[in-house]
């Protein structure tokens, strides 16, 4: 379970967030939405522990292992996709089969090789999807996933979701989409 209470990050003096009270108790999928400067991307860092200077309370009652995917690829750019991934921290060993497979059904096989400076930026997120779908996570919380994808790369990512969700993780995404969807949501201009 993850839960907040009266959790508020600030900086230089002016808050970004105050008073965010939320329960995850169950494996589900929370999208955050709100305007640019909203806290979306703030409070993805909190949770996964790279901000620690936040105010209220933020706990995890069970055993977590978290998987953070920022804004930004994150990528070696003088590592091809396939050297990314076997080279992933946050990810368990893997094999050299495992990352094929994964490749292929991102449709990335022809650039599985080529260094990450070369490719486009919807290619390096499929790198990035990669990496998600090979991680054993119990909470994932991801910024902007849906960001430069094509609408097959779009409905393969919920299909992880839900394959995901299934195995009992949880996963809570960033996006600047408001269409209804069955995602629970957290709008953070609430608590700007």
């Amino acid at each position: 379970m993850l839960k907040t209470a009266n959790l508020s990050y600030k900086f230089d003096d002016k808050y970004i967030f105050s008073n965010l009270n939320f329960e995850i108790t169950d494996q589900s999928v929370y999208k955050l939405v709100g305007d640019n400067g909203s806290g979306k991307s703030t409070l993805l860092k909190v949770l996964s522990g790279i901000y620690k200077n936040y105010e209220g309370e933020l706990s995890f009652l069970d055993k977590n292992t978290v998987f953070y995917s920022g804004h930004k690829t994150g990528l070696k750019n003088s590592l091809s996709a396939r050297e990314n991934l076997y080279f992933d921290i946050r990810l368990p060993k893997i094999s050299h089969s495992q990352i094929n497979s994964v490749l292929n059904q991102l449709d990335l096989s022809d650039y599985s090789d080529i260094q990450s400076v070369y490719l486009s930026e919807g290619q390096k997120r499929k790198i990035n999807i990669a990496s998600f779908i090979l991680s054993s996570a119990s909470l994932y919380l991801l910024d902007e996933p849906f960001n430069n994808l094509d609408k097959k790369t779009s409905l393969l990512l919920e299909e992880v979701f839900n394959i995901k969700i299934n195995k009992g993780s949880k996963i809570i995404f960033s996006s600047h989409d408001r269409s209804d969807d069955e995602f629970s949501l957290i709008d953070m201009n609430l608590f700007s």
